[in-house]
This record gives C-alpha cells, sequence and structure tokens, in this order.
C-alpha cells in the first residue's frame, strides 16, 4: 500500500488540529489551543487569519521575488520564523530539536521558549 503523503492526508490545518487534538492528552491539548485570560488576542488573530484572501494571478510570464529579509543584522530567506512554543516536548519528543534543525534548514529566525 502506497503512503499518503501530508497534504493527502491532512488537506487543511482544521485537520491536522483534529487529529492533534484526538492525539494529545487533553491538559496537553488545552495548553496548546489555549490563549491568556479571556483569550481576546487568540479570538482577534483568528478573525484576522478568517479576512486574509488570496486572489490567484497566472500567466503574466516569470515571476522574479525576492523574499529575504534581515532581523537583526542577520539575512533570513524569508520574512516569518518559528514562534517560541512552550513545553513544545510534552507535544512531540525533542520537538525543539526537529523545529530548531527546520528551521536552520529553511534559513528562518527560530525562537527557543523559556519553558521549552
Amino acid at each position: 500500500m502506497r503512503r499518503m503523503d501530508l497534504h493527502s492526508a491532512f488537506p487543511g490545518i482544521m485537520d491536522l488540529k483534529w487529529r492533534a487534538r484526538r492525539r494529545l492528552p487533553r491538559f496537553v491539548w488545552e495548553y496548546l489551543d489555549s490563549g491568556t485570560g479571556v483569550e481576546a488576542t487568540k479570538a482577534r488573530n483568528r478573525a484576522s487569519l478568517d479576512r486574509v484572501g488570496f486572489l490567484p494571478s497566472v500567466l503574466h510570464g516569470p515571476l522574479e521575488h525576492d523574499l529575504t529579509t534581515t532581523l537583526l543584522g542577520t539575512t533570513y530567506a524569508l520574512p516569518f520564523g518559528v514562534a517560541p512554543v512552550g513545553m513544545s516536548g510534552l507535544i512531540w519528543p525533542d520537538a525543539e530539536g526537529h523545529l530548531a534543525r527546520a528551521a536552520a534548514a529553511a534559513n528562518i529566525p527560530y525562537c527557543l521558549s523559556t519553558v521549552a
């Protein structure tokens, strides 16, 4: 049997979220999926992301793009990085190491949580 790739198994972020919720112990899932206080910032972030739309534009000739950015004197391949996730070792063994190596391989910033 052919192994399914990640995009086929989990076509959307909500598919990954559903799988994580089923796989992780309840207290770990609640920590990972929560915000602080009344979770107002989490709700605003979700609402802002839901307003983002993409309008594909095709067949306009070659595309020349440069997404590199400089942060604190270091040049990175993309204008985003891996944000800190506290206690990520509860979610996956050596999660911090996996995230750091993936960020280094992609040449994007990585920030280690103080509780990692």
